[in-house]
C-alpha cells in the first residue's frame, strides 16, 4: 500500500494536469472555431470596355514589350496606402494573375482597338511592328490615406522606340498618372474590394486614353520619327 505522503503527492499531481489540460482545451476553444469556415479570397481581373475604332490604312503597327511593375506594386494582392505613407497588401483580396499580365493584355487590347495604331503584333511577330512600346507601371494601389475618400491611383511611365538600321531609338518618354475616386454605397463610409477594382480599373483607363493621346500627337507632329516604309529592311 501506498503511504499517505505519496497518496497526497499523486494526487496534487493528478490534479495539477486536469486543470493544465482544462487551460489547454479553452485556449483552443477561444482560438479556433470549428464551425467557422476558412476565410475565401477573393479573385479580380482589370477589364477595360473600349469600343473598336478604325485606324487610318496607313497607320504605323505596334508591339508591346512585357510590361514591367514596380516592386511594390508586382505582387498579386491588392495594395493600400494608409496615414503616414504606410502600405499594407489585402490578403484576402488579389489580382486573379499578375498585374504584369493584366496590364500587358489590357494595352494591348486598348492600342489594337485605338485610331492611332493599325496592329498590335503578336510577340512571335515583333520584329515587324513599325514602333515599340515599353510600359513601366510606377502606381497601382488604392490610396486610404483620407479616410473622408479613398481613391484608386495608376502611375505609367511609357517610352515609344522604333528599330531602325542604327539600332532602337527612344523617340519619346511619357509620365502619365490618374486617379479615380472609390465609390460607396449609401450608409457605407468606404468602398469595398469591388469598387477598389473599379476604381483602379477607370485611372487605369485614363492613363491609357492620354498615353494614347501623346503618342498619336507625337506621331502626327512627326510623321517621319522612325516609322518604316515598306521598302526598309527590317531586323
Amino acid at each position: 500500500m501506498m503511504s499517505p505522503d505519496t497518496l497526497r503527492k499523486s494526487s496534487l499531481w493528478l490534479s495539477t494536469c486536469l486543470v493544465l489540460l482544462m487551460l489547454v482545451l479553452q485556449a483552443c476553444s477561444v482560438g479556433v472555431d470549428l464551425q467557422r469556415p476558412a476565410p475565401v479570397k477573393q479573385t479580380y481581373l482589370l477589364e477595360l470596355d473600349r469600343a473598336h475604332q478604325v485606324a487610318p490604312e496607313d497607320a504605323p503597327t505596334l508591339r508591346i514589350a512585357p510590361v514591367r511593375v514596380a516592386a511594390g506594386f508586382e505582387g498579386r494582392a491588392l495594395v493600400y496606402r494608409m496615414a503616414q505613407g504606410r502600405f499594407e497588401a489585402d490578403f484576402y483580396n488579389q489580382w486573379f494573375t499578375s498585374p504584369r499580365d493584366q496590364v500587358f493584355e489590357v494595352a494591348s487590347q486598348w492600342f489594337n482597338h485605338g485610331p492611332v495604331f493599325r496592329e498590335v503584333v503578336p510577340q512571335n511577330l515583333a520584329t515587324l511592328a513599325d514602333y515599340r512600346l515599353d510600359l513601366l507601371v510606377t502606381r497601382l494601389y488604392v490610396d486610404m490615406s483620407d479616410p473622408a475618400q479613398h481613391m484608386g491611383r495608376v502611375g505609367v511611365q511609357g517610352y515609344l522606340s522604333s528599330r531602325d538600321t542604327d539600332g532602337r531609338s527612344v523617340l519619346m518618354h511619357e509620365t502619365v498618372e490618374a486617379a479615380r475616386p472609390v465609390s460607396v454605397m449609401t450608409g457605407e463610409v468606404v468602398g469595398d474590394a469591388a469598387a477598389r477594382v473599379v476604381a483602379l480599373t477607370g485611372a487605369l483607363e485614363d492613363v491609357l486614353a492620354e498615353l494614347e493621346l501623346r503618342i498619336g500627337n507625337h506621331l502626327a507632329s512627326n510623321p517621319a520619327s522612325g516609322s518604316m516604309n515598306e521598302g526598309s529592311v527590317r531586323p
